[in-house]
């Protein structure tokens, strides 16, 4: 997934098998050394995040150039289509790369139709301490063989193209909406999570559930549950894996097959994250 924002060819810090999992933007994680230069044609806006290190850069658009002076945290946000040249210099540095095809999020259930004629501003460089947090996110998830499943992988990529919208978007803001999920949303969302706890369950479908896009939803959601809806499900995964492990004799990988996680290594960081105790030593009290 990485090899179409991979312009300069360099060594990408995730495996193929890694990048295989992730569902989200195409993204890709690099370590730059030594000088490169390269002409750019991109099918879709890119950004891209110093990592680590810092760089001498010149990024040139129809013969005009501009020099930067790059270093952690800074982001830049290059056009769809329009030809450029970039140059770098550095003894080493690391960089991340996220494609904001949005065209992606509308197949996926999570645009809004006011995204589909959307033109992003250029920025050759800004600082959003947001952005960077949430490229970070999404590295450390692949890097770590995507845990968490779809769902935080929608979440991510959505809550990055989002910000982008914000404060890069041209034209009109999209409207802050107002209110709650009803009563009768909260059953309908409740009641596919508790139907398809084991599996993936996507953003788009949850949205689905309460009638509204991805969007519109999340911040509903966060809005009436005072969390996101990832945040949520896991809280409810985690309560039925403390149901199975007081109830029953299932195994423990059995018990995290069961209740969504994406394997027993993974249930017991989440449980003892959110209940301070092992899975193991959950089951013991009851033994004991």
């Amino acid at each position: 997934m990485s090899s179409d924002i991979n312009f300069h060819h360099e060594r990408s810090r995730l495996d193929p098998s890694q990048l295989s999992r992730w569902q989200g933007l195409p993204l890709a994680w690099l370590d730059v050394t030594g000088p490169v230069r390269s002409r750019i044609v991109s099918d879709a806006p890119v950004l891209a995040l110093i990592d680590e290190g810092q760089a001498d850069a010149e990024i040139a658009y129809g013969g005009r150039g501009t020099r930067l002076d790059v270093r952690p945290g800074s982001i830049g946000l290059f056009d769809a289509d329009e030809p450029r040249t970039s140059s770098w210099r550095c003894r080493t540095a690391r960089r991340i790369m996220v494609k904001l095809d949005l065209p992606w999020l509308l197949q996926r259930g999570l645009g809004a139709d006011e995204w589909r004629h959307l033109r992003l501003r250029r920025d050759l460089e800004f600082h959003d301490p947001a952005l960077c947090g949430l490229m970070r996110l999404m590295v450390r998830e692949v890097a770590e063989g995507c845990p968490n499943g779809p769902l935080v992988a929608d979440a991510l990529s959505l809550g990055l193209a989002m910000r982008v919208v914000a404060t890069h978007g041209d034209g009109p803001s999209a409207r802050r909406e107002r209110g709650r999920l009803t009563a009768a949303q909260q059953r309908r969302v409740d009641a596919l999570i508790a139907a398809e706890l084991a599996g993936p369950l996507p953003l788009a479908r949850l949205a689905e559930a309460a009638g509204y896009s991805a969007p519109h939803f999340t911040r509903l959601f966060r809005r009436t549950m005072d969390c996101t809806p990832h945040q949520y499900v896991l809280r409810r995964r985690v309560e039925h894996a403390q149901a199975l492990l007081a109830g029953s004799d299932l195994s423990l990988a059995e018990v995290a097959l069961r209740s969504g996680f994406s394997s027993q290594s993974h249930m017991t960081a989440v449980v003892v994250q959110q209940l301070g105790a092992t899975p193991g030593a959950i089951r013991a009290r009851r033994l004991g």
